[in-house]
């Protein structure tokens, strides 16, 4: 039951001929229970034996408790998921962290939904409302008033607000957005071509580089438009003799090509904060320190600034106003952000 939980294994694994042999080798007189048994009688169990151990912590000396809150859906599931973490510092000043709570969230998102289903986890964990000291959420307007409503100190996710900034300070510029919508269709062909992607591994070959796809985008995430730019510019050879004898949807010019490796550049330091705040391991004393590194970075000229003069400008524009508008809330956009 173990190994299902911790490695999110279907319950089917328990009737795969594989693992059946695996075990039956280990110790060939042991009999492995049916799939109905794990679901029904061993996962009640576990939970139990880690709930019980959860609400022990909980109810130990802890003077304040930090939450991090998020609805989310899979890729291959549409059902909506609202989850609760908690942190907190022990008397041995060791950072504590749990996942409390996982529930499917039906319906609309409002804030009144999101404040009940907020006082249901609470009261389910006995969570003693005068030591919660914030709870950390995305932008959406929908989760701050539910944060206000529940009487809770909302703190925003600067990753989160990186993601706004960026949007609105460079992904919005139309030359950059040209770029994006080219590289998209490059990156769809090879992607839904067989052949196209064999070919693709042939040249790579040829060039003694390794043989990798190409990143694909999702809007939602600033860093995975650049992974995909970054992959298409370190593939720029070898996207240079494809088209030589076959054809691309779309195809970058020479001032594209130039744009793209500026834009890299420029983006380079948004992508190492990012990682750098959505690290288990991200506090509020590394947010202050990186803004401002940050933005000395953008109001410095650089060799790599043309054709994106204008781009540095509005994106550092964009970073000024979404935090200065941070400077009004408590805490606002200082912590780190939660990834199911």
């Amino acid at each position: 039951m173990e190994f299902i939980a911790l490695d999110d294994q279907p319950f089917s694994v328990v009737e795969d001929v594989g693992f059946r042999r695996l075990i039956d080798h280990i110790e060939p007189r042991y009999t492995i229970p049916s799939r109905r048994h794990f679901s029904d009688v061993c996962l009640p169990e576990m939970y139990n034996v880690v709930s019980t151990n959860v609400r022990e912590l909980l109810a130990t000396d802890i003077a304040a408790l930090s939450f991090t809150t998020d609805i989310w859906s899979s890729d291959v599931s549409p059902t909506s998921m609202l989850s609760l973490t908690a942190q907190w510092i022990d008397t041995d000043f060791k950072l504590q962290k749990i996942v409390l709570h996982s529930q499917e969230f039906r319906g609309s998102h409002t804030a009144v939904a999101i404040s009940e289903a907020f006082a249901n986890m609470f009261d389910t964990w006995r969570i003693d409302r005068s030591k919660v000291h914030a709870v950390v959420s995305d932008n959406a307007r929908n989760m701050a008033k539910a944060m206000e409503d529940s009487n809770l100190k909302g703190i925003r996710c600067m990753a989160h607000t990186i993601q706004l900034a960026v949007n609105e300070g460079l992904l919005s510029q139309r030359s950059i957005a040209d770029v994006i919508a080219i590289g998209r269709k490059i990156v769809g062909h090879f992607k839904h071509s067989p052949l196209a992607y064999a070919r693709l591994q042939s040249i790579q070959e040829q060039f003694g580089m390794p043989q990798k796809r190409f990143q694909q985008d999702v809007s939602t995430r600033w860093n995975s438009t650049y992974y995909m730019l970054e992959s298409l510019f370190a593939q720029k050879r070898v996207l240079a003799t494809y088209i030589a004898d076959h054809d691309l949807p779309a195809t970058f010019n020479a001032y594209q090509w130039v744009l793209i490796e500026n834009v890299l550049s420029l983006l380079a330091p948004f992508e190492q904060i990012t990682k750098e705040i959505s690290s288990s391991d991200a506090s509020v004393a590394d947010v202050i320190p990186l803004l401002a590194a940050l933005k000395r970075l953008l109001n410095k000229e650089a060799e790599t600034d043309h054709g994106v003069k204008t781009t540095k400008s509005a994106l550092l524009e964009a970073v000024s106003t979404r935090f200065s508008q941070a400077d009004s809330e408590p805490l606002y956009c200082i912590a780190t952000v939660l990834d199911p």
